[in-house]
């Protein structure tokens, strides 16, 4: 289960284009976790096919096209 804190950070990877700060403690439990990868020698992250996949299940718009 991700805290409200970790849910916001994954979102805010998949999109922004700004740098996030490492040194948070919610991107160490994403990277734990397999849903954000950081590039090596970068300090650039993105969302894994796994987090991808965790967005989609969580997005309230995907919910209503379940049912169209």
């Amino acid at each position: 289960m991700l805290s409200p804190h970790e849910y916001s950070t994954l979102v805010l990877i998949k999109h922004s284009s700004q740098a996030i700060d490492l040194a948070r403690e919610e991107i160490h439990a994403l990277v734990r976790r397999g849903l954000v990868a950081i590039d090596s020698g970068d300090t650039s992250m993105r969302v894994t096919a796994l987090g991808d996949r965790l967005l989609e299940a969580l997005s309230p718009v995907s919910w209503f096209q379940r049912f169209d």
